[in-house]
């Protein structure tokens, strides 16, 4: 499986966009330790943390509804 097959935006449990929920999905994690992750992250370098989200916002395709 590919690593794009593998993390997709979980719309549905997200805050935002739902990139944390939807690698939180990929790794098998609790959603709560990614975001805690990317805010550390958000607060040590802004700039490339948005960049990054924002870019996987637009590549990541949505988590399809029939996919558990």
């Amino acid at each position: 499986m590919s690593l794009l097959h593998r993390f997709r935006k979980d719309t549905i449990n997200g805050l935002v966009a739902g990139i944390c929920s939807g690698i939180a999905r990929g790794l098998n994690v609790d959603r709560k330790w990614v975001r805690i992750v990317a805010l550390i992250l958000l607060l040590v370098a802004t700039v490339p943390t948005v960049i990054i989200y924002i870019i996987a916002a637009v590549i990541l395709p949505p988590k399809s509804r029939w996919l558990d």
